[in-house]
């Protein structure tokens, strides 16, 4: 029956949802499920037993429309139901909350055993997995499994530095509406709306990451920073913010202020303790986040795609979370671990043996290690300041806001007086989506190549720029340098569990540009301008760039 918990004198009835009446519905034989209602029903004749699940259970996870229907498995549940009407009733939630309840408990703050495992650390994910392999095979979890635990949901926001970033700005944004309701507590339209862009952005499934695709599907984290990048600019229109503003706060809690830069184009925020990188873009009049990439990373479940079956070879009625599949072959070979978040303005000085394919597999060695820079503002400006400790290299990099464009400079020289030379490489990743669509493409120098998608490679010498557009939103981002420089793009890709099995996921393009510089005392400058904005715009700041074949 229902329960009573209270927190701070507030009371509400909880109904307890059957574990295993999860599973067996529709995963079980309906022998095995009526006969499981029954003992239940033999031992507490007066009780009841709650289900409430998912309804993608029902024909939308794969395998279960063929199992559900076609193989006429929902009938028969149903029709075992009226054969044991006897002694068996159905009765809606609201009905089951107005019985008596039969006791007050408390709840941990938790969540559902799965998701409690997936927020570990992959370490700690697959020790998990061991001690419940352990008891189950010596028939002991079900006496004793209640008392293995996994994480807590927040650890997550630990595990994933992008989720930990998108759940940061939420509460930057969040804590900027309560202090304008604070002091305008009348309600307007243009409020409202603004709270309704921020409730959607509190959706939890892209700050999270299981057996489904929560924070590995760029679609999902697309529309919460599309609600928050809406409702920050709306905000910033009542409360009459104009030009550039740049704050200097711990954004991400990880005990080192970040700088947020934000004007009526850019919201942009830097990490000086991690090379000055720029780990968020969003264009405010598009709302839409550049920068919305993620890291590959190794995951516990990545032990299992040996294992993995393609869907013609799985049992139809497997749970969903037993299932292993694969959509398709040779995603071992896309393993690789990034060091380091995938974003923007990330500086490298490669060792000397560097070259395309080692970066490509991420087999290369660089000199740039601790990474923390010094930081100086001024109304539109950011600079960066950084000596090398590994090799005597001085660097700094400036950043000005304009109104349509960040200019960028860059300015290189030795601590010693000695004279070196140096790989230097600016790495830069942005994400639209679509690494395959032809509405999506890179341009070099202006030129549409053959490999052109966003989730091809190149590399290219002595190249000005390029660009990176997107037709279907209108869109483009183009970095148009000074200075020669050889240019590799790649794509990120990550492999992920989903409902469907293992699955390659599109997670952004890297762009490097790759220097060989002969440094001295005297500052070698490079300068950079980032365009975004409307296409067509953007298309016209490239020097001789051709009519577009799409």
């Amino acid at each position: 029956g229902p329960f009573i918990t209270e927190f701070e004198n507030h009371e509400i009835t909880l109904l307890p949802i059957s574990k295993k009446l999860r599973y067996l519905i529709p995963f079980g034989t309906i022998e095995n499920l009526i006969n499981f209602i029954k003992s239940m029903a033999e031992q507490n004749p007066e009780g009841m037993l709650i289900y409430a699940d998912d309804g993608e259970k029902f024909g939308s996870w794969p395998k279960t429309n063929q199992h559900c229907y076609g193989d006429g498995w929902l009938n028969r549940f149903f029709e075992a139901v009226m054969e044991n009407s006897d002694w068996l009733e159905i009765v809606p939630l609201k009905d089951a909350a107005d019985v008596p309840p039969v006791g007050r408990v408390y709840l941990p703050t938790a969540s559902y055993a799965e998701m409690l495992h997936w927020a570990l650390p992959t370490k700690a994910f697959t020790e998990y997995e061991e001690i419940e392999h352990i008891l189950k095979e010596q028939h002991l979890y079900e006496q004793y499994g209640r008392f293995v635990r996994g994480g807590h949901w927040r650890g997550f926001l630990t595990k994933y530095e992008e989720a930990n970033l998108m759940h940061k700005k939420m509460m930057m944004v969040s804590k900027k509406l309560a202090a304008f309701k604070n002091k305008n507590p009348e309600s307007t339209d243009k409020l409202k709306q603004i709270e309704k862009n921020l409730y959607a952005a509190q959706c939890n499934c892209p700050y999270w990451h299981g057996v489904f695709g929560g924070l590995y599907l760029p679609h999902i984290r697309a529309a919460i920073y599309s609600n928050l990048i809406e409702a920050d600019s709306a905000l910033r229109d009542l409360m009459n913010i104009s030009g550039t503003t740049i704050e200097q706060n711990d954004f991400d809690k990880d005990g080192f202020d970040e700088i947020i830069v934000q004007n009526d184009n850019y919201t942009s925020v830097f990490k000086p303790n991690d090379g000055g990188m720029m780990v968020e873009l969003s264009l405010n009049r598009h709302n839409f986040s550049l920068t919305d990439t993620l890291m590959r990373r190794i995951e516990g479940y990545h032990q299992k795609l040996d294992h993995a079956v393609t869907p013609d070879k799985a049992d139809n009625t497997a749970s969903i979370h037993d299932l292993v599949l694969t959509k398709e072959e040779g995603l071992k070979d896309l393993l690789i671990v990034d060091k380091y978040l995938k974003r923007c303005f990330i500086d490298h000085i490669f060792e000397d043996d560097i070259e395309f394919e080692k970066f490509q597999s991420g087999d290369c060695k660089e000199s740039l290690f601790d990474k923390t820079y010094e930081a100086k503002t001024e109304s539109d400006e950011v600079t960066f300041l950084y000596n090398c400790k590994t090799v005597p290299v001085k660097i700094s990099k400036q950043f000005t806001f304009k109104n349509n464009s960040i200019a960028v400079e860059y300015q290189l020289s030795t601590t010693d007086n000695s004279e070196i030379e140096i790989n230097f490489g600016i790495e830069n990743n942005f994400n639209f989506q679509a690494g395959h669509a032809d509405d999506r493409f890179i341009l070099i120098d202006g030129k549409r190549h053959e490999n052109s998608y966003l989730d091809s490679t190149g590399s290219y010498d002595s190249v000005s720029n390029f660009c990176m557009v997107d037709g279907w939103r209108n869109i483009a981002v183009a970095l148009i340098s000074d200075s020669k420089s050889d240019l590799w793009h790649l794509p990120i890709h990550t492999v992920s569990l989903s409902e469907g099995g293992f699955e390659k996921v599109y997670q952004g393009t890297t762009f490097v540009n790759s220097f060989r510089l002969k440094l001295t005392e005297k500052s070698k400058i490079l300068k950079f301008t980032l365009h975004t904005g409307v296409e067509e715009d953007i298309l016209k700041t490239l020097p001789a760039c051709e009519k577009i074949n799409r």
